[in-house]
């Protein structure tokens, strides 16, 4: 326990107290004689005892005094023995607190603070007395080289540290040597003085250092995911719990052209099918859409296999829909469209349409679909459960993280591969030596006899990622599918190529719009405002800074305008801007909110594009006069004649003029391709399409390959007449080229059989009328001993 001394009477106390004994005890005296003397006179005794009294009165008031001044200095004593103890516990209980805490007064002199605020980083300590200036603190710490930031030059940090300490507004992060870091905060106290707490924050800036790559590694992650995905040769959809849409490839978005993908996201299953249904998807759900859509919907998350459906483009595709555990429903869509048309003509001359679909569903209902991605060190790490029925004695969930090498030996240890057996390691090297960079499909036997074609591609990040497709009941079709197949991947490949080959630039800009950072691509194609493109910089400074210096070609003269309309382009980063820029360039500039409220961009030359925009255009006047010739002859085919017959019906009945068809059919075409072979049965069908064509005497006149043998000649403005010369024509041409027919029961060379019918399109008439009508004289022409024409009668 402290004790306090009791305090000591200074000198001039000692005397006061002295003189007041003196004054005392004279004034009791003189009171006393003055009261006890009979010979004074009453004058003199009043005198003496006023003045007795006033001894004493005085004697009394210098005591009081003195007891007065005495008990202050016993109250001062305690006071300061008081705060001294105050002090001494304060300066204890500072030192327990783990942050460092000094208080400067407001002449900026160090009063108060504990050990903590001594030590410039853990271990190392600095003497600071008290009275000491802030100045002098933070020199002394930057000096001893502890504080990076300081170190290139101690002096202009000094300033800057010194200027934010007059000021203080937000904390500042200060790095010290070996790797830590202090958050310093500071206050202003009402006394014009300043309150400086160091913390140490390196636990917290490391994990938020680490916390930063796990989000960098997820999103790559994702980013590869979302590759490999759209790197799928088929369309995927992913629906969650709620079956609302929540994934969907590229390739699915071609597919379903009717509807973007950023409408389809959150839609549910049903809102897509109505949306199909808008724009007659599926062909068979037509004049029965809300059966169809309720019988579709019932089938939801239990249809028993795979189903192929017909779109109005023409294109066929095999859907296969499966649930997850979790409930999330994936659909897989591959068209097949080249698929189907090749069964249409295996099957054209042995089946009648019916048998053909359904010989074509069952062919579907064998492609299921199996997809398993490998990471870049060629890992499994990721397999559907169509990969497991497709390779039952394996068990792919114990397989997940181990290599394709581990996968391959396995699979050859237990005979699985057939190909293997004799040469496993020899094998096993070349399967290893061209996973993932084949340009090319691969067809493997498996031991129990079925046939799996392997697609395999690899992606940016150096994932791989195989698609597999059970080909059993395709594999006599396999050199036509491994045709297109290559055309496809080459295109892929072209695809790919451009895509690596654009120099895109790339830049980020916070929530304030100041830039965070940018690529190099970025400011070479901006080369006047790459002075400003420096992180810091708002998007408005970088931009003013171009339109000033004549960058944007669109700005010159209106400068301000064309910033303010940039500026609120930029923030509102929903629409794609196209820039002219000097010297002939073009870029596009695509910007996308970031969830933080920041701004990403992407920088495209476009230069080319617009150059090849014509180039294009001509290219596809191309592509439509393609799809309207016949691949064999070269002339028109039934697409083509289609087209112009409804044309050409509509305008002959406006303008009452009759319309003339001439059906024309090789006569015993089968036999002349069982006897020649299928190749000179094509020859003998460029022939007859040739001299058809030659006989066309008008240009709104056309020639066709109607089907199989059968070709058509439509003739505008002809009368029954002008058909039949024209008929006539075309016959006596083949008869002078004298094509040898040693099979045909009617000549030794191939000859025709023509049906012709004109008439003058009726109201409310069809077009395919007409053409009936030439089909009933040809049935006519044929029946009637073949090598010969005759006019459609409707007598008859």
């Amino acid at each position: 326990m402290h004790r306090t001394t009791p305090p000591t009477l200074p000198r001039g106390h000692l005397l006061a107290l002295l003189v007041a004994g003196v004054c005392g005890a004279g004034g009791l005296a003189l009171l006393t004689w003055a009261l006890a003397s009979r010979s004074m006179d009453l004058a003199t005794r009043i005198a003496s005892t006023a003045a007795g009294a006033g001894l004493v009165a005085s004697a009394l008031l210098s005591w009081w005094l003195v007891r007065q001044v005495m008990a202050l200095r016993t109250m001062a004593s305690e006071a300061q023995a008081a705060a001294q103890r105050a002090g001494t516990q304060l300066s204890a209980t500072l030192d327990i607190l783990p942050d460092g805490l000094a208080i400067y007064d407001a002449d900026d002199r160090l009063v108060l603070c504990n050990a903590q605020y001594r030590e410039v980083n853990t271990g190392t300590s600095m003497a600071v007395e008290y009275g000491t200036l802030f100045e002098d603190v933070l020199r002394r710490a930057a000096r001893s080289g502890h504080i990076v930031d300081a170190r290139p030059d101690v002096d202009t940090w000094l300033a800057h540290r010194m200027a934010r300490h007059r000021a203080p507004e937000l904390p500042e992060v200060q790095e010290v040597e070996g790797d830590r870091w202090m958050r310093i905060t500071e206050r202003l106290t009402e006394g014009g003085g300043v309150v400086v707490l160091r913390a140490d924050i390196t636990d917290v800036v490391h994990k938020e250092r680490a916390l930063k790559q796990a989000l960098h590694d997820a999103e790559r992650a994702e980013r590869s995911l979302r590759e490999a995905v759209n790197a799928m040769p088929a369309g995927l959809e992913i629906y969650d719990e709620n079956d609302r849409l929540v994934l969907c490839n590229d390739q699915m978005a071609r597919l379903r052209p009717h509807l973007p993908v950023a409408e389809s996201l959150g839609k549910t299953y049903e809102e897509l099918l109505r949306a199909g249904l808008r724009h007659g998807i599926p062909q068979e759900a037509s004049g029965q859409e809300e059966l169809w859509l309720a019988h579709e919907m019932a089938l939801r998350g239990h249809r028993p296999g795979p189903e192929v459906r017909h779109y109005p483009n023409g294109a066929w595709m095999h859907m296969h829909e499966s649930r997850t555990p979790s409930g999330m429903t994936v659909v897989v869509r591959l068209d097949i469209s080249d698929l189907i048309e090749q069964r249409h003509k295996v099957d054209a001359a042995r089946q009648e349409n019916q048998r053909i679909r359904q010989l074509l569903e069952r062919a579907v209902e064998a492609l299921p679909v199996s997809i398993e991605i490998f990471d870049e060190q060629d890992r499994l790490v990721l397999f559907n459960q169509q990969l497991s029925r497709m390779y039952p004695h394996m068990n792919y969930a114990e397989h997940l993280g181990k290599s394709f090498a581990d996968i391959l030996r396995y699979s050859v240890e237990r005979g699985l591969i057939p190909s293997a057996q004799g040469r496993e390691e020899a094998w096993i090297a070349e399967r290893l030596s061209e996973h993932g960079s084949r340009t090319s499909t691969l067809v493997q036997r498996l031991a129990d006899g079925r046939w799996i074609n392997i697609y395999e591609t690899r992606t940016p990040e150096n994932y791989v990622v195989a698609v597999r497709l059970d080909i059993t009941d395709l594999i006599e079709q396999r050199q036509a599918l491994e045709s297109a197949q290559e055309a496809a991947q080459q295109a892929r490949q072209l695809l790919q190529d451009a895509v690596e080959s654009l120099p895109e630039g790339f830049a980020l800009f916070d929530a304030d719009d100041r830039l965070v950072v940018c690529n190099t691509q970025y400011r070479r194609l901006y080369p006047i405002s790459a002075p400003v493109i420096v992180p810091g910089s708002t998007f408005e400074q970088i931009a003013r800074y171009g339109a000033e210096r004549g960058q944007y070609l669109d700005a010159v003269g209106n400068e301000e305008k064309w910033v303010a309309q940039r500026v609120a382009d930029h923030r509102a980063a929903n629409q794609a801007v196209l820039q002219r820029l000097p010297e002939g360039r073009w870029l596009q500039a695509d910007e996308r909110r970031t969830p933080q409220g920041g701004i990403a961009g992407v920088r495209t030359d476009v230069t080319q594009l617009v150059r090849k925009e014509q180039e294009l255009a001509a290219a596809n006047a191309k592509l439509a006069l393609l799809s309207t010739t016949d691949g064999v002859t070269g002339i028109s085919n039934r697409r083509r004649f289609d087209e112009r017959l409804a044309a050409e019906w509509m305008r002959c009945g406006r303008h009452h003029l009759p319309l003339a068809v001439v059906l024309i059919d090789i006569d015993h075409f089968k036999l002349y391709n069982d006897h020649y072979g299928h190749l000179a049965g094509d020859e003998c069908l460029r022939r007859v399409a040739q001299l058809l064509q030659g006989n066309i005497r008008r240009a709104d006149e056309i020639a066709a390959r109607y089907g199989g043998e059968e070709f058509v000649l439509l003739l505008p403005d002809a009368t029954v007449a002008d058909a039949v010369t024209a008929a006539q024509r075309c016959m006596d041409s083949l008869r002078e080229a004298a094509l040898q027919h040693p099979r045909s029961p009617t000549a030794p060379i191939v000859t025709l059989s023509a049906g012709v019918a004109s008439m003058v399109p009726r109201p409310g008439a069809q077009p395919d009328s007409l053409v009936q009508a030439a089909d009933a004289a040809l049935y006519r022409a044929k029946h009637g001993g073949r090598n010969r024409l005759e006019v459609f009668d409707e007598a008859g």
